[in-house]
């Protein structure tokens, strides 16, 4: 399992890192870099995690995220057990502040980009017309070569920060509360959940993956992704309950037993809480 400080390569020819890659499922573990970052899901769909937000994704998912967020994409079944007919696809952009000089910063038409910036240290979802211009542009830079790379980044900068077509992922916390001797100890607790969130799970069990004590781990838990283990599992879960909404016509109570609830009314309490409306009510409004 790789750490989970990603180190970015340098390209002599180039500022900044750009690329538009297709693999079966996303291969990355959670991790953080000092580069700010713009991914656009083309193909794939699976669960994200930003800072302490947990999430659905899926195709044309437009995610900005700041320098040393913890972050982490991981594809759904379908994709990780070989099914040859699906695949991921992606273009992002890793790029330093420090690319465009200081003196850039002291300009008064640079301060909407600046105050950008420090909103991504919370992760933002583009929507609307924003994502549209901006996946359009991400289209371009990703075989746009010489001086048309920066103005394609500083026009997509630009368009996301006056346009403010977003909402921000996670917390105002302090970021950087996950260090590098984390990264197979929490990959490992992700994992598990993941693919076992249908199943009953106990604290016990996950924390013996941790190779922690019970108490120890909950601690560990709660102080590395300001959130409980409880929390964490229940947002998993209906992050599968809102993918069966949207794709599948099963009633409520189907749906509750499939992600893992026993208590139909402990699970929809917990769906409202989450997504702010009722199982049928979030169908109704999402669903094709």
């Amino acid at each position: 399992m790789q750490p989970i400080f990603q180190k970015i390569e340098a390209n002599i020819n180039h500022s900044f890192y750009v690329e538009q890659v297709k693999f079966q499922y996303f291969p990355n573990p959670l991790q953080f870099h000092p580069e700010i970052e713009i991914l656009y899901v083309i193909h794939g769909s699976g669960t994200r995690f930003v800072g302490d937000s947990v999430d659905r994704f899926g195709p044309g998912e437009l995610v900005m995220i700041g320098q040393n967020v913890p972050h982490l994409w991981y594809s759904d079944e379908k994709y990780i057990n070989g099914n040859s007919n699906l695949f991921s696809e992606v273009i992002f952009i890793l790029f330093k502040k420090e690319i465009f000089g200081e003196q850039f910063w002291q300009l008064p038409e640079s301060k909407s980009i600046l105050k950008l910036f420090q909103l991504s240290q919370r992760g933002i979802k583009l929507t609307g017309k924003t994502r549209i211009e901006v996946s359009s542009l991400m289209r371009s830079i990703s075989s746009s070569v010489g001086f048309n790379r920066i103005t394609n980044l500083l026009s997509m900068l630009e368009i996301i920060a006056t346009k403010k077509n977003y909402h921000v992922l996670a917390s105002p916390i302090v970021q950087n509360t996950i260090n590098e001797s984390d990264s197979e100890r929490l990959n490992k607790v992700y994992k598990y959940v993941i693919n076992n969130s249908q199943q009953e799970i106990t604290l016990e069990k996950v924390a013996s993956i941790a190779s922690l004590s019970t108490p120890s781990f909950c601690r560990y838990f709660k102080k590395r992704t300001n959130k409980t283990f409880v929390q964490l599992l229940n947002e998993i879960r209906i992050s599968h309950a809102c993918r069966l909404l949207m794709e599948e016509d099963f009633p409520v109570e189907r749906i509750c037993f499939i992600c893992g609830y026993t208590n139909v009314s402990y699970f929809i309490k917990q769906f409202k809480r989450t997504t702010g409306l009722t199982p049928l009510s979030y169908k109704k409004k999402y669903a094709d």
